[in-house]
C-alpha cells in the first residue's frame, strides 16, 4: 500500500499491548509505516517505538480548550481524541488505518481490506450489529414498554443532542471507532471534528470518536463502508490447534484478521492470563489469547490490494 500508515496509540500502561501489535504486524510479509500517537508514555518506551520499531511517535496537541480540558483529566483521552485528527497528525500519508493498542493483526488482508474500503472515499469500519450479537439493546420499562438503547443513543443523549441527530442514528449500526480506515482528503474528518466539538460540551470524551463517527455518516451522509467482523474481531474465540490461529466462531471457522480485546479487561491488564477457549475439536483448553506467547502464527495472505472487490458505500 503505497503512502499507507497505521497508526495506534498508548500510555505506559498500554505499551506491552502496543509492542505486540507492532510484532505482529512486523511478522507479515508486508512492510507498512507505523505511527503511534503519544498519550503519556516514558521517554524509554518512546525510543523504543522508534529505535526498534521504526514507529513514528508523535503527540496530540490540540488548540481547542473543550479537548485540552479533557486531556488534562484523563491523559489516555489523546488516543480517543486524538484518532479523529490523524490527517492533521500524519499528513504525509494518503491512506490512515487506525488499530486500537488492544489489538493484533493476525492476517494481513484484513489492513488490505480496510485500505480498499477507504479508497472508495468512505470510512472503512466494522458495525457492532452483527452476527454475534444475538440480542439487541432493548431495556424494558416497567417490563412492558421496550426501549431501544443502542450506543449510539445513549451518548447522544448523554451529550444533549438535538432531537434530529438522535433519530437519524438511532436505528443506524453503531461503528467501532477501534478499527476503521479513512484517506487523508475524504471529507469525514472536518465534520467528526465538528460533531466532536459539539459532543464535548456535555457528552463523555471516552465514547465522542465513536459517535461522531456515526452522525458524520448517518445524519451528515459521509461514505461509509460496513466492513466484516474479520476486520476487528470482538467474537468469542475460537482455537484452531493444527494451524495455531484464533479462527471465526461460525463456519467456515477462517483466521480472523484483527483480534481485538476491548471486551477483555483482563487479557488487556495482565499479558499472562489464560482464557478458557473452545478448540476446533470440541475441547476447552486453557490459551493465552495475546501475541507474542507462542500460540499463534500469523497468516501470509497475499492478496494484491487492486484484486480486492469492495461494494458500493450507501
Amino acid at each position: 500500500m503505497e503512502s499507507a500508515l497505521v497508526v495506534t496509540g498508548s500510555d505506559e500502561k498500554y505499551f506491552p499491548l502496543v509492542v505486540e501489535l507492532l510484532t505482529s504486524i512486523r511478522a507479515q510479509d508486508h512492510w507498512v509505516d507505523v505511527g503511534v500517537i503519544d498519550a503519556g508514555m516514558t521517554s524509554a518506551q518512546k525510543e523504543e517505538l522508534q529505535a526498534v520499531y521504526g514507529c513514528i511517535v508523535r503527540s496530540f496537541k490540540p488548540e481547542s480548550e473543550r479537548l485540552k480540558m479533557a486531556i488534562a483529566k484523563r491523559p489516555a483521552l489523546a488516543v480517543n481524541l486524538g484518532k479523529l485528527w490523524l490527517d492533521v497528525l500524519f499528513p504525509e500519508f494518503e491512506t490512515l488505518i487506525f488499530l486500537d493498542a488492544d489489538t493484533w493483526v493476525q492476517d494481513w488482508k484484513a489492513i488490505d481490506w480496510l485500505a480498499g474500503g477507504a479508497s472508495k472515499n468512505a470510512l472503512a469500519i466494522v458495525p457492532t450489529w452483527n452476527r454475534y450479537r444475538n440480542r439487541f439493546p432493548i431495556y424494558w420499562l416497567f417490563g412492558l414498554l421496550p426501549i431501544f438503547r443502542s450506543f449510539n443513543v445513549k451518548a447522544a443523549f448523554h451529550a444533549y443532542l438535538p432531537w434530529s441527530a438522535m433519530r437519524s442514528i438511532g436505528d443506524r449500526a453503531d461503528l467501532n471507532a477501534g478499527v476503521y480506515a479513512l484517506r487523508r482528503d475524504a471529507p469525514h474528518w472536518e465534520r467528526m471534528r465538528q460533531w466532536q466539538h459539539v459532543i464535548l460540551k456535555r457528552g463523555r470524551p471516552f465514547t465522542s470518536d465513536g459517535l461522531a463517527m456515526a452522525l458524520a455518516c448517518h445524519f451528515d451522509g459521509c461514505k461509509v463502508q460496513l466492513m466484516p467482523e474479520f476486520c476487528n474481531y470482538l467474537g468469542e474465540f475460537l482455537y484452531d490447534q493444527q494451524r495455531h490461529a484464533l479462527v471465526d466462531f461460525f463456519h467456515p471457522h477462517d483466521p480472523v484478521g484483527v483480534v481485538h480485546f476491548a471486551n477483555h479487561k483482563k487479557i488487556r491488564f495482565d499479558k499472562n492470563y489464560e482464557s478458557n477457549v473452545v478448540c476446533l475439536n470440541g475441547h476447552i483448553q486453557k490459551i493465552n489469547v495475546r501475541f507474542g506467547e507462542g500460540n499463534f502464527n500469523v497468516c501470509h495472505t497475499k492478496e494484491p490490494l487492486h484484486n480486492i472487490m469492495i461494494p458500493c458505500s450507501f
